[in-house]
């Protein structure tokens, strides 16, 4: 009977050991989505680029949030991803400066739609890691610097043209 007991206590003891590192795992994995990172900033637009969209409330709501994923953790940029890839589409979906309906700007804005699209689909995947999740951040700065490069390219060309024709 003695016997029986030793070998339960030590049966008992393994088990409770066991659960402790499952649970230091956990707190490890959990505490490492909760680290802020830095990430670059978008490019900024040019003065003349930001007169032009400065009337363009859906660029402007967009470019406030992405602010907000400079300085993020993975778990913030999981909760509001929901609420970026709205923004982003309601940017699609309203592009205001007639200069800016064109194929090449339609691609990188729909490049930085999918990009959203995929930080949104991250927050139903249990086991994604807070690598990932930064490496997307980086994805939608990356788009929309490349957005902001086109409205900057597409005024900066307008004016070129408008100087060429005001020498003629």
């Amino acid at each position: 009977m003695r016997k029986f007991s030793i070998l339960f206590f030590l049966f008992f003891w393994s088990c409770q050991n066991g659960n402790n590192t499952a649970v230091q795992d956990t707190k490890i994995k959990k505490s490492e989505m909760n680290i802020v990172k830095k990430h670059t900033s978008a490019l900024a637009l040019e003065s003349i680029s930001k007169s032009k969209v400065a009337n363009w409330k859906e660029y402007q709501i967009v470019t406030e949030n992405l602010k907000q994923f400079s300085v993020i953790s993975a778990n913030e940029a999981l909760n509001n991803a929901l609420k970026l890839s709205e923004e982003v589409k309601f940017l699609k979906d309203s592009i205001r400066p007639k200069e800016l309906l064109n194929l090449s700007f339609r691609t990188r804005v729909n490049v930085l739609e999918n990009e959203a699209l995929r930080l949104k689909d991250m927050t139903f995947i249990s086991s994604i890691s807070a690598s990932e999740v930064h490496a997307q951040v980086n994805k939608i700065i990356a788009a929309f610097s490349a957005t902001n490069s086109k409205i900057n390219t597409t005024y900066s060309q307008l004016k070129v043209e408008q100087d060429i024709d005001n020498i003629n």
